[in-house]
């Protein structure tokens, strides 16, 4: 088999389809090549949480000195999260699929005063950069979220922050690809060669695919080399999640948690579907998708520290993905200087690629098309770790 594009896209996540989706909106013919179950998506085993005030505002990689990396990237997830509403209703109605996205808001709470401080800290940074968060104390947490704990002394409310169902996304993603002048091809890339003017991929069934760009968005799979250009330092950290189920016949929120809840040690993400999914550990050096019995049952602790109620509830589900991690913890985005023409990266997004994707998307269409777009996206150029 032989298939040919204008740009084939290696990587089915949400990074990989968001961008073949747009290309193939400004009529463009793309492929996208995905591994599938043999690799999967690190978008599958996530949350689906919308949260720039917590995933940016917490790690020392923005909070650090000059750090303009960091700043730039709490920039891009703060613009990303204003295109939500508009990039979820234009898919939902290209697919028929319903993805459940809520802006209900986020409660980062504290269960003791060093934890509280901490979150005092992090508003203050944030409304210095326009965000609209604001610290409750707890028994305003529990005003709004009757299961939390007594023992919560404040929470960081961040009211614009949210939620979307990753599942659910992926499948209206692929729909949406499928049906707006795309094709989405289902195999391993075992190697990319540069050919006359555009490039193949050699599939690991044995077939080919053509295609006059290329663009690498593979996660955090090990990617080919491509006319000898080493793909840039993607590296695999691995997360582990659990699913509870929620009383049968009651609210879908319950026990008492309506919107996304960050604890220490533990996310609780409410979804539609009657799941509770608390999460993620996170494990440098490890590519397994094994889940460790222990680490599940801390993060249950983890969560009923937070919500009582947590304690519980039967476990449905639990499961491992491998986030793509970057050194500075930011994407890669762009073309690498060193060629060859027409090869892109959209790699690296860590624990944002959910967050991220209607910018990223944007972003690196706007490059490819040659236009002028709304991002600056040169802090996150491939050529940062040359």
């Amino acid at each position: 088999m032989t298939a040919g594009f204008d740009i084939a896209v290696i990587g089915g996540g949400v990074i990989g389809l968001s961008l073949a989706r747009e290309l193939a909106r400004e009529g463009a013919r793309v492929g996208v090549i995905d591994a599938g179950t043999e690799i999967p998506p690190a978008t599958r085993a996530a949350a689906g949480m919308l949260a720039p005030s917590f995933e940016i505002a917490h790690g020392e990689s923005v909070q650090g000195p000059d750090n303009r990396i960091g700043e730039a990237l709490y920039a891009f997830s703060a613009a990303s999260l204003e295109l939500w509403p508009g990039f979820a209703a234009a898919l939902q109605e290209e697919s028929g699929v319903a993805i459940d996205l809520r802006h209900d808001g986020i409660l980062g709470v504290a269960l003791d005063e060093e934890r509280a401080g901490a979150l005092g800290r992090d508003a203050a940074f944030l409304r210095a950069r326009g965000a609209a968060v604001e610290i409750i104390d707890g028994d305003e947490a529990r005003r709004l979220e009757p299961g939390l704990s007594p023992d919560i002394v404040s929470a960081l409310h961040a009211p614009r922050d949210g939620q979307v169902d990753p599942r659910r996304l992926l499948s209206a993603l692929r729909l949406s690809v499928e049906r707006v002048a795309g094709a989405v091809i289902p195999a391993r890339v075992v190697g990319c060669v540069a050919a006359g003017a555009g490039f193949v991929a050699r599939l690991a069934d044995g077939g080919r695919v053509e295609a006059a760009r290329l663009v690498l968005a593979g996660g955090a799979s090990r990617l080919p080399m491509v006319a000898g250009v080493p793909a840039p330092p993607v590296r695999p950290v691995k997360g582990e999640a659990i699913a509870l189920a929620t009383p049968a016949g009651a609210s879908p929120d319950a026990p008492g948690l309506r919107r996304v809840v960050r604890a220490p040690g533990a996310y609780l993400c409410p979804k539609s579907d009657g799941r509770l999914v608390i999460g993620a550990t996170e494990i440098e050096g490890r590519a397994d998708l094994t889940v460790d019995k222990a680490a599940a049952a801390a993060l249950r602790a983890a969560g009923a520290r937070a919500a009582p109620g947590v304690a519980g509830l039967p476990l449905v589900e639990r499961w491992a993905g491998l986030r793509p991690g970057t050194p500075d913890a930011a994407p890669i985005l762009g073309a690498p200087r060193q060629g060859p023409g027409g090869l892109y990266f959209a790699l690296g997004h860590y624990r944002n690629g959910v967050l991220l994707a209607p910018a990223s998307a944007r972003a690196l269409a706007d490059d490819m098309l040659g236009r002028d777009g709304p991002f600056d996206v040169a802090p996150f150029h491939p050529a940062r770790f040359a």
